[in-house]
């Protein structure tokens, strides 16, 4: 019996790629990725299934290694996330098949001495069932908000706020570090991608920042340019909460979006984040749709060195 092999993908492999997310009973996409070009998708770690005996590619996965940020604490682990995967297959042969790709994948990723933290955001209930399969477990969820164009009053004025500029984000990084946990981090070359799409503004007390907001504009060829908008991004260095920094930055937005004639505005949070949920609500945000769960696998060190030499803990003797 020939056996399926798995091997990196190829840029031969495209057309079948194309195909099997088109076709195939099982494809997922991360963030922006849906709206990728072919080519991205070989970038990064990533494995395919062969079926050697039909000529046919029957699974992928793509993982995505994060760029490490000087501002997270030194027992922070390195992210990768789930980038994309697709399979012909569903049941119990899918979930085999996810497990054997995404430790081949896993074997391509660089020696770290931070270990990894694995992360995956699905709506899928195949996925999920891959995913535990695999080791991963459910962290947390991500909900989504909406508000609905209206006139707000006036917020307090704790800080200063102005646009940002190139030389705020090293340290705007190190305000995101505070504010958020190592999973929901973004660092300098993260913030710089979002100010070149995003209103970017900068709460400052005595020229020192202490938080921001990116908020992204949706284009929809109407007259007014803009059905809706996004905020992206808010941050409060800790330091500087319960100090009404937040809500000066969101009334901020709102604002601004108004101005525009903007009817919607969204945002996202995590579940657990009770304190943003409580300013948001404050500010007529309401819930909108299904949570989405947020799968993690964390690997120590030794455990990463393990994996790149193939060697499987679930065997090893005590």
């Amino acid at each position: 019996m020939t056996l399926p092999s798995i091997r990196p993908g190829r840029k031969q492999d495209l057309p079948a790629l194309s195909h099997l997310f088109a076709a195939g009973p099982r494809s997922y996409f991360y963030d922006e990725l849906g709206d990728a070009s072919e080519p991205d998708l070989l970038d990064g770690p990533n494995a395919v299934l062969m079926d050697q005996r039909a000529k046919r590619l029957r699974g992928y996965i793509s993982l995505r290694l994060a760029q490490r940020s000087p501002a997270l604490p030194p027992n922070a682990s390195t992210k990768v996330s789930l980038r994309a995967a697709a399979f012909s297959s569903a049941g119990h042969a899918a979930r085999l098949q996810f497990r054997a790709l995404f430790c081949f994948a896993q074997r391509l990723l660089p020696p770290c001495q931070y270990g990894y933290l694995f992360f995956a955001l699905s709506e899928q209930r195949w996925l999920h069932a891959s995913l535990k399969e695999t080791g991963f477990e459910i962290s947390d969820a991500v909900r989504f908000y909406e508000c609905k164009a209206r006139d707000f009053q006036p917020a307090p004025q704790p800080a200063n706020l102005r646009p940002a500029q190139k030389t705020d984000f090293a340290g705007l990084a190190a305000v995101d570090a505070a504010a958020f946990e190592p999973l929901w981090h973004m660092g300098e070359s993260d913030l710089l991608a979002l100010h070149r799409d995003c209103r970017f503004e900068v709460a400052e007390t005595e020229g020192t920042p202490i938080g921001y907001t990116a908020l992204r504009l949706h284009q929809d060829g109407s007259a007014r340019g803009f059905s809706s908008a996004q905020i992206v991004r808010l941050a409060v260095h800790p330091n500087a909460q319960n100090q009404g920094v937040g809500r000066q930055l969101l009334v901020a937005c709102l604002g601004y979006t108004r101005s525009l004639d903007i009817r919607r505005v969204y945002l996202n949070t995590q579940e657990s984040n009770a304190r943003s949920r409580r300013l948001y609500e404050s500010l007529q945000f309401r819930l909108r749709g299904r949570p989405v769960p947020v799968f993690v696998k964390k690997e120590s060190v030794r455990q990463t060195q393990s994996a790149r030499f193939g060697i499987s803990h679930e065997r090893q003797s005590p």
